[in-house]
C-alpha cells in the first residue's frame, strides 16, 4: 500500500519509517532536490560576499534551515530499493522539488512581484532553458551564482537520468559495439556514474574558464559562462562579451564539449581516441555544425573571419541547445530563423547535457522509415533495424516512437496555448520548440530575439510543462506520473469496496 509504514526501533528510541516503495521514491527524491537547493544556497552566500553581501544573511539561513531539515527526515525513509518507475518517480519528485523551493529564493532575493514569474525563473534554471526574469543590474553575485550552478545541477540529473536509469538498447545481440556495453564499460555501476560524469563537467568547466581568464573577461565572468556553455544553459550577465572574436571561439569550444556523448568524452579522457573516431553519431554531429555554419555564412554574405566565427557559434549554440543571446547578423533571412529552429530540434548526441530530439533517435526513425518503405515493396521481407554494429530490438522502436508522438505533440499543444493568447502562429511554434528543447531564446523570423519580460504570467506558466519534460526526456516524466496515479487508484479501491459495503448493510437495515 502507498500509505503503509513501519515501526523501527534504535536503542531507546522508536520512529516510523516509511516502508512504502512510492512513498520512499516521492520522500527520497523530494529531500535529496530540496537538501540539493540548501547547499547550493550555503555555498551562493559565501560567493555573495564577493560582492555587497546584502543577500548572504538570507542565503546562508535559508540554506542552513532546509539542509538540517532533509538531513533529519532522512531517517525516517527506509534504504528499500527503487524499481524503475518508483527511480523515475524519486527523480522527478527531487526534480520539482528542486524547482519550488528555489522559487523561493527568487521571489525573496530578486525583484520578482509574483510567484509565477519566480517559479519561471527557477525552472528556467533547472531545464538549463536560456530565459531569464532578473534584472542582472540589481542582482547580486550570489544570486547570479545560483542561478548558474542550477544549470549544472539540471545538466547532472538529465545526464544521468539517461545514462542510470533510461534502457538504452539490448546488449544481448553479441555485438561488442552496443551502447550498453559501451555505457557499461564507462559508467560500470551508479557511483561511478556520478563520480565519472560529474568529475567530466567540472574539468571542462574548470579548464574553459581558465582559457577565458585569457581574455578580457574577469574570472566571475569566465565562471558563468563557462558554466552556461558545458552545461548547454546559456545564461549570462551581458551579451556584448559575444561579439568579442576569442570569447566566441572559446565558449564554441565549450558547447562543442556540451553537444557531445559523456561516453564519447569518457573515451577521450582514457585514450581510446581509435574508438571515438569510429563513432558515427559523432561524425554525424560534427558534419550537421559544419554545414550549418556554411549555410548561415552563405546567406549573410558579410564576408570575412567575424562573420564565419559568429556563423560557427549561431549553429553551435542552436544544435547543442546553448540558446546564447547573440545578435543576429545585419543581412539575416529568414532561411536562417527556420534553420536555427531545426538546429534546436534536431539537439546533440545521446547521453549528453543538450536537449532536443537527440542524433540517434532521428537515426533510429529513419531506420524505421526505410524499413517500412522495403515491406511496401516486399511485404514478406524481415529487415532489421541495425545502427552501426547494433541491433536495435523492436522494445527500444517502440519507446522512439512514443518519444516522437510525445514530443509534436507538447510543441503543438503548447503552441496552441499561446496562440489562443494573442501570439502569431509562428511565435508560438518558435516558443514552444525553443522551450521543449530547453533551447531558450525565441526568435522572429528577422533574427530578433523576443524578451521574456514581453510575455504575460499565464503564457509563461503554458512554457513550464514543456521546460520540464524536455529536460527530463518526455517519457520518464510520463511514467512517473502514470506510476503514482496507478498506485493512487490502487490504494482508493479498498476505500472503495468498504464505502459500498457500509452502504449495502445500511440498505439492508432499512
Amino acid at each position: 500500500m502507498i500509505s503503509s509504514q513501519s515501526l523501527i526501533r534504535t536503542g531507546s528510541r522508536s520512529f516510523n519509517s516509511v516502508k512504502s516503495s512510492v512513498l520512499i521514491a516521492l520522500y527520497s527524491g523530494a529531500l535529496l532536490g530540496i537538501s540539493a537547493v540548501g547547499f547550493l544556497s550555503i555555498i551562493s552566500g559565501l560567493v555573495d560576499l564577493s560582492d555587497s553581501g546584502e543577500d548572504t544573511a538570507s542565503f546562508l539561513i535559508y540554506g542552513t534551515a532546509l539542509t538540517i531539515t532533509c538531513a533529519y527526515l532522512f531517517r525516517y525513509i527506509s534504504n528499500k530499493k527503487l524499481n524503475r518507475p518508483e527511480t523515475f518517480l524519486a527523480i522527478t519528485s527531487g526534480f520539482v522539488c528542486s524547482i519550488l523551493f528555489s522559487a523561493f529564493l527568487y521571489l525573496f532575493l530578486s525583484e520578482e512581484n509574483s510567484f509565477a514569474n519566480a517559479v519561471f525563473e527557477s525552472v528556467s534554471a533547472f531545464t538549463t532553458t536560456a530565459l531569464t526574469t532578473l534584472n542582472l543590474e540589481t542582482s547580486g553575485n550570489g544570486l547570479i551564482f545560483f542561478r548558474t550552478v542550477s544549470q549544472l545541477l539540471g545538466a547532472l540529473t538529465a545526464v544521468l537520468f539517461a545514462v542510470m536509469v533510461v534502457p538504452i538498447s539490448d546488449n544481448k545481440t553479441g555485438s561488442t559495439k552496443s551502447r550498453r556495453l559501451e555505457t557499461q564499460d564507462a559508467f560500470t555501476d551508479r557511483k561511478t556514474a556520478i563520480k565519472n560524469i560529474t568529475g567530466i563537467y567540472l574539468v571542462s568547466i574548470v579548464l574553459l574558464s581558465l582559457m577565458l581568464l585569457l581574455t578580457e573577461l574577469d574570472f566571475f565572468t569566465s565562471l558563468i559562462l563557462s558554466i552556461s556553455a558545458i552545461t548547454s544553459g546559456g545564461f549570462s550577465t551581458n551579451t556584448e562579451h559575444f561579439e568579442s572574436l576569442s570569447v566566441q571561439l572559446l565558449l564554441s569550444v565549450g558547447m562543442i564539449i556540451s553537444g557531445m556523448s559523456v561516453v564519447v568524452i569518457w573515451k577521450l579522457t582514457t585514450g581510446k581516441i581509435k574508438s571515438v573516431f569510429r563513432s558515427t553519431e559523432l561524425h554525424i554531429y560534427l558534419s550537421i555544425v559544419i554545414v550549418a555554419s556554411f549555410l548561415l555564412f552563405a546567406w549573410t554574405d558579410e564576408g570575412g573571419t567575424p562573420s564565419l566565427s559568429k556563423s560557427i557559434f549561431l549553429a553551435l549554440a542552436s544544435i547543442t541547445t546553448t540558446g546564447f543571446h547573440i545578435s543576429p547578423f545585419s543581412n539575416w533571412p529568414v532561411a536562417a530563423a527556420f534553420l536555427l529552429l531545426l538546429l534546436a530540434t534536431v539537439g546533440g548526441m545521446s547521453f549528453s547535457s543538450t536537449g532536443g530530439f537527440h542524433i540517434y533517435r532521428l537515426r533510429i526513425l529513419a531506420a524505421v522509415s526505410f524499413r517500412e518503405l522495403i515491406r511496401q515493396i516486399h511485404p514478406r521481407a524481415v529487415v532489421k533495424i541495425k545502427i552501426g554494429e547494433e541491433n536495435i530490438k523492436e522494445e527500444r522502436i517502440r519507446e522512439v516512437v512514443v518519444f516522437q508522438f510525445l514530443f509534436t505533440s507538447i510543441i503543438f499543444l503548447t503552441a496552441i496555448a499561446l496562440t489562443v493568447s494573442g501570439m502569431s502562429i509562428y511565435e508560438s511554434l518558435s516558443s514552444s520548440i525553443s522551450v521543449i528543447t530547453t533551447t531558450g531564446p525565441i526568435r522572429n523570423t528577422d533574427g530578433v530575439i523576443l524578451e521574456i519580460s514581453s510575455f504575460s504570467s499565464l503564457e509563461k506558466v503554458a512554457l513550464l510543462p514543456a521546460m520540464i519534460s524536455g529536460r527530463l526526456y518526455l517519457l520518464p516524466v510520463v511514467i512517473s506520473v502514470g506510476y503514482l496515479f496507478s498506485e493512487s487508484k490502487n490504494i482508493l479501491r479498498p476505500k472503495k469496496r468498504l464505502f459500498h459495503l457500509l452502504r449495502n448493510k445500511n440498505d439492508d437495515k432499512k
